[in-house]
């Protein structure tokens, strides 16, 4: 089992790392989101919206360095910590 983390820098591309991070997570993988640097309202991201349950029932973690319900609050500098621990880091 791998250790990924899918970071998600622009709200353009919340679509296509919540694709990748559920196939990967298919495959056995623990895998975590991070949605980075643009604060962000939850209905302003369907995709993420809608399948929340199923994020949350595969194990999907979901983090963000803006206080969000639903999501893990973390700082830039603990991601920096936490990125040291992963196999695989992809990055939209």
């Amino acid at each position: 089992m791998k250790n990924i983390a899918v970071l998600i820098k622009y709200k353009e591309r919340h679509s296509e790392g919540l694709r990748i991070s559920a196939g990967l997570s298919l495959l056995g993988d623990k895998v975590d989101i991070f949605i980075l640097n643009e604060d962000f309202n939850i209905n302003d991201l369907p995709v993420v919206k809608n399948h929340l349950e199923m994020i949350k029932s595969v194990g999907i973690g979901l983090y963000s360095n803006f206080k969000k319900e639903d999501f893990s609050f973390i700082s830039d500098l603990d991601i920096g910590k936490k990125m040291l621990k992963y196999d695989i880091v992809f990055f939209y």
